[in-house]
This record gives structure tokens, sequence and C-alpha cells, in this order.
């Protein structure tokens, strides 16, 4: 079945939407996060990712996104869909203040 797939939709353009789940795979999101920001049940999604690795002719998510970058449909750096979070990093006085 997935080898049909992907003989019929295999260069096809990427959609919109399609675009948008790919996105979420490359910044690591489950398919359940990704619904949840796209207000999708999991198994939709998931339905999108198979339409996508069939289209780019990729074996798996993580070869799509590859793919995706090589041929310029997904920039190398992140979109700004995920900020990162700033992180207070407290120096830890253990060890080194104990063997004075």
């Amino acid at each position: 079945m997935t080898s049909l797939l992907a003989e019929i939709l295999e260069g096809e353009p990427l959609t919109e939407r399609e675009t948008e789940i790919l996105e979420g795979v490359a910044e690591g999101e489950t398919a359940v996060q990704t619904g949840r920001r796209l207000y999708l049940s999991s198994e939709t999604v998931k339905g999108y990712r198979k339409r996508v690795i069939a289209k780019l002719g990729a074996r798996n998510a993580p070869h799509a996104v590859a793919v995706a970058i090589r041929r310029g449909l997904l920039p190398l750096s992140p979109s700004g869909m995920h900020r990162p979070i700033p992180v207070q990093i407290r120096a830890h006085a253990g060890r080194a203040e104990r063997s004075r």
C-alpha cells in the first residue's frame, strides 16, 4: 500500500498544511503535539505525514525533513514556530568548594 501511495504521489507539490506538518516533524513534535498545535487529531497528522513521505519519495519522516531541506522546501533554521525558552543556570558549589 505504501509503495502504491508513493508511486501515485511522488513529485506532487506539498500543500500548505503538509508543510506545517513537516515543520512539526523537523522540530521533533509528536503527532499528538502537532495535532494540538494545528487542531487536528493525531491520526489525521499521521495520515498527512504518510502523504508527505510519499510525495517526497522519502523512506521515513526524518528522511522527508532532509529531502525537504535539500530541495529548499524547509529552511535550515526554524521559522520562529518554537522560540527557545531562556534558562538560568546556577553555579553549583558542590565538589569544587569541598576539595579546597
